[in-house]
């Protein structure tokens, strides 16, 4: 096992299943899935990072959290599902530059 490694193959292929499968799926859903089935994944990734123990990270902790409690407003709230879209991007930005500047 590499040092690098946070997915283990079995974590790898089920995220790739689902990538893979969205997108086949996404050619006839509405427009608002494929954004939801992307920010899904993000989520499954940071799971399997945090579970893995290798990363021990506030951040990405309370990132996934934020991202599971909006991510269902894709479909309640299309607006305020576009606006936490936004603002997740936002927060990951900031937190980059963050780390960028250690």
């Amino acid at each position: 096992m590499s040092e690098r490694e946070v997915l283990n193959e079995e974590e790898m292929y089920e995220l790739l299943a689902f990538l893979v499968t969205s997108a086949e799926l996404l050619v006839g859903e509405p427009h608002l899935y494929g954004t939801f089935r992307l920010i899904d994944a993000a989520s499954r990734m940071m799971a399997f990072a945090l579970e893995s123990g290798k990363i021990d990270d506030n951040f990405l902790g309370e990132f996934k959290r934020y991202v599971d409690e909006n991510k269902v407003l894709s479909i309640s709230d299309e607006k305020a599902y576009i606006a936490f879209l936004g603002e997740a991007s936002r927060k990951l930005a900031r937190e980059l530059k963050h780390r960028a500047s250690k």
